[in-house]
């Protein structure tokens, strides 16, 4: 008795296969969906951290926290900064350490990783330094946390610093409202440049800014908070004209520590307040 091997036909395999490519179009984009809710996650924490870290330096310092530039050579719009600085990590020197915000909290947190958004990825420092700096990329700088702290996708809030002649105050005795006040966004972008975008070069400094409001707008066209996750990274203009960055959700530190994911229309919202007659940026102005 001979027996005989059946195989799968062709229009079998064919079937198998359509059915195995439906399922992958359905379950791929829920996969990356859950790796980005990953990194934000991941973002989160980062931007946890290094707020912890700043908040530490506080307890050091008679409770003030650092000033975007902290060498004291410079005011800004006044006076020369001395490199490096932010958006000028100069050249290397032994005598004029990293003095940014983020350089200075470092040794509170002594993880540099922390300082990267996942979502937007470790800059690629060889690449953007010779755009945005002007000069040839040095491992130096990289290693020493220069190009980090001139560059950093952790931001301050940039109306905390006394340096760029707002009226900032670092003193947290004198934040209104500590838990609804700005201090570290963890997303934030030098441009909405194709390179800026594409390699994570950051902003060091952040400041609300939204076209038509009562408010003052700082800093000409925006503020550069990126709104990087489950938003627009391509550069594409959104409806504020500010190449989508305003589209999804970035993930910001308060003055109390918490952390929140929030989008643009909450976070850079303008609002009248009734006790002092005057429109404010509620979630950036340590006064109101």
């Amino acid at each position: 008795m001979s027996l005989q091997r059946r195989g799968f036909t062709l229009i079998e395999l064919l079937v198998v296969i359509a059915i195995i490519a439906i399922l992958a179009a359905i379950l791929f984009p829920v996969f990356a969906q859950a790796r980005a809710s990953a990194r934000a996650i991941s973002c989160v924490s980062n931007v946890k951290q290094v707020s912890l870290g700043m908040l530490m330096y506080s307890q050091d310092y008679d409770e003030n926290i650092p000033r975007v530039d902290n060498d004291g050579s410079c005011v800004y719009g006044q006076t020369p900064c001395r490199a490096p600085d932010w958006g000028n990590a100069g050249t290397f020197s032994a005598t004029n350490p990293p003095a940014m915000w983020f350089n200075v909290v470092y040794p509170y947190i002594k993880n540099s990783q922390v300082g990267y958004c996942p979502e937007a990825g470790k800059t690629n420092w060889s690449t953007a330094i010779p755009t945005y700096d002007g000069k040839a990329y040095d491992a130096r700088l990289e290693q020493n946390l220069t190009y980090q702290g001139a560059y950093s996708q952790m931001a301050t809030n940039m109306l905390l610093d006394p340096l760029w002649g707002g009226g900032g105050a670092t003193a947290i005795a004198t934040w209104q409202r500590p838990a609804e006040l700005l201090l570290i966004s963890g997303d934030s972008v030098w441009d909405v440049g194709g390179l800026a975008t594409s390699t994570g070069v950051g902003n060091t400094a952040v400041w609300p800014y939204r076209p038509n409001v009562s408010c003052t707008n700082y800093g000409g066209p925006a503020g550069w908070t990126w709104y990087l996750h489950k938003g627009n990274r391509s550069g594409q203009p959104d409806a504020q004209g500010q190449g989508g960055i305003n589209a999804g959700f970035a993930n910001v530190a308060f003055g109390d520590g918490h952390v929140k994911a929030m989008k643009y229309n909450n976070l850079e919202r303008c609002d009248f307040n009734t006790a002092r007659n005057v429109w404010v940026w509620s979630l950036f102005d340590y006064r109101f």
